[in-house]
């Protein structure tokens, strides 16, 4: 059985998992290793001989990580297009939202798995750095979204909605940013409730790693998995009828797409998709990860 010193592991586990959800591009993507080393030593402060573990461990992640998910994303992403092109059903929706779910638990299992041998060696020093990050974010976070004018915040969260939704179908209506503006009142309360959720983690991943400054101990991979993976199912009432409403907007928004807009989404998920081909060398394994879609 592989030998996992602490629950440490799902410390470089998130940064690896950011890293790899982050490289949409393929400038992103092929400079993603050393992107996600400098983002573990901002929360971690890396010394000595922990930078060695720590790139080697994002060197055999970003490996699995071509070789293995890329084909699975560039399924996805094309068979999003072909369900965009058809004109969005409910079932669509919560297919994607899944999907993405089993993809995310899988980057966790890698992520947990290649960053074992950097996580032995993680002191209290380490630890330290990372509750000063996480304090530092929290501070930032409410200082942002949950701070001043209420209807000033609200404003912001419709503007980067629209900003992101634009980025899939280039410029919205005015009736189509009223959507996003009905979707962000009737989510009013998500920021806050993330956020408390978010700082209540943290702070248990703090616990935990302190705790494990004891004589080191088998520890379960599935209590590291299980710890990120539940991240959000913790949640689950208030999760499930965020979802909800997020697959409302989505099919309302949908209904709304000129021809343009509708082009304009299929093209950029095919490009994508076309970019994770091309990335992961063409692997054999393409061949078989439409099958795999669930």
């Amino acid at each position: 059985m592989l030998r996992v010193a602490t629950r440490r592991a799902a410390l470089l586990s998130l940064s690896l998992v950011l890293a790899a959800c982050g490289a949409a591009t393929r400038l992103a993507y092929e400079n993603s290793d050393a992107w996600v080393l400098v983002l573990t030593d901002r929360y971690l402060d890396l010394e000595g001989g922990q930078w060695q573990l720590a790139r080697a461990a994002i060197h055999r992640f970003h490996a699995w990580h071509r070789r293995t998910e890329l084909p699975r994303y560039a399924a996805l992403l094309q068979s999003t297009a072909g369900r965009v092109e058809r004109g969005l059903t409910r079932a669509d929706v919560e297919w994607a939202i899944q999907n993405l779910r089993i993809r995310y638990a899988t980057l966790v299992d890698a992520a947990i798995r290649e960053s074992a041998p950097l996580l032995r060696v993680l002191d209290a020093d380490n630890i330290a750095a990372l509750e000063h990050r996480f304090a530092a974010e929290d501070r930032k976070r409410i200082r942002e979204t949950l701070s001043g004018d209420v209807t000033k915040r609200e404003r912001a969260r419709v503007l980067g909605i629209v900003k992101r939704v634009e980025e899939w179908t280039g410029p919205l209506s005015g009736a189509q940013q009223e959507i996003v503006r009905r979707f962000v009142r009737a989510t009013t309360d998500r920021p806050r409730q993330a956020q408390e959720h978010r700082s209540r983690k943290q702070r248990e991943l703090v616990a935990l790693l302190a705790r494990d400054e004891a004589p080191a101990k088998e520890t379960n991979p599935e209590q590291l998995r299980s710890f990120f993976v539940s991240w959000e199912a913790e949640r689950r009432i208030e999760q499930r009828e965020f979802d909800a409403r997020f697959v409302e907007f989505i099919l309302e928004l949908d209904r709304t797409l000129t021809a343009n807009q509708r082009a304009h989404a299929i093209g950029r998920l095919s490009r994508y998709a076309e970019d994770c081909r091309q990335l992961s060398g063409g692997s054999s394994s393409a061949a078989n990860a439409a099958s795999a879609l669930r």
